[in-house]
């Protein structure tokens, strides 16, 4: 088991004022069988009345509407979670994570990919899928930029770069061409950065957490945020509003262990 100390903090400067913003924040960490939080404070300004909801995919999700006009929008959520990978384990597993989803459907470079491991049948999930990523590592770089939110696992594939939601989305959809049952996560590594994606793979009545970003297995140190299909499933931040004009975004996000 190991107890962390978390901080995320969303900061947004408009050019100009906005109103009538409604906003939905999932910044708000889980709790499961493996990962229990606790003495949570949560920030939000300009102020109004926050409602908690989940969502279907039970992430934790905070809405809101400000009415007011206003030029800067701060989102801070801390506290402590205690994770035990011991207790990991899954309910019955919803079939929506065998196939593809928005940002995960398979084109022609991913499905010669897979292939490559299609006969692969006697490795377990895990070592199936660190094999994926070792060999991914090989035609596929970190770029930061090269990418953006929209873009699709056979777009960031083609590319040859991209960021962890590219290497998350492409390692979802292998996995799902592979039979393996495949999830995206949004949420905080140790250390002091930007959020993080990594993805989880399904065997035998649990969820193994995996990085290809930083090619490794993911340990009690990955504090989850939210979870689904693919990142349309997962935005930390989403928001309508009126006005604005240009925005800037400014993220940090901390896990220390205790």
């Amino acid at each position: 088991m190991q107890n962390i100390r978390f901080y995320y903090s969303m900061k947004i400067d408009f050019s100009s004022p906005v109103i009538r913003h409604c906003y939905s924040l999932r910044c708000l960490p889980i709790n499961t069988e493996y990962q229990k939080t606790e003495d949570i404070n949560v920030t939000v300004e300009p102020h109004n009345i926050i409602t908690e909801t989940t969502d279907v995919f039970a992430n934790r999700v905070l809405i809101d509407r400000i009415i007011e006009p206003h030029t800067e929008f701060l989102a801070i959520v801390e506290g402590k979670a205690k994770i035990d990978y011991s207790k990991k384990q899954a309910k019955e597993l919803d079939c929506i994570y065998k196939y593809p989803s928005k940002y995960t459907v398979a084109g022609k470079k991913i499905k010669e990919f897979a292939a490559e491991f299609s006969l692969m049948t006697n490795m377990s999930a895990d070592k199936k899928t660190e094999l994926v990523f070792t060999e991914l590592d090989k035609i596929f770089s970190y770029k930061s930029g090269a990418t953006n939110i929209n873009t699709s696992a056979e777009e960031a594939l083609n590319m040859g770069c991209g960021v962890c939601q590219d290497y998350a989305h492409i390692l979802i959809s292998v996995c799902r061409l592979l039979g393996l049952p495949a999830r995206y996560v949004a949420g905080i590594q140790k250390g002091t950065g930007e959020t993080h994606a990594w993805v989880e793979v399904y065997e035998n009545g649990i969820w193994t957490g995996v990085d290809p970003t930083n090619k490794r297995m993911c340990d009690e140190t990955y504090l989850v945020l939210s979870h689904g299909r693919d990142f349309a499933d997962c935005g930390i931040n989403r928001g309508l509003f009126v006005g604005g004009g240009t925005q800037s975004q400014r993220i940090t996000a901390t896990v220390e262990l205790l």
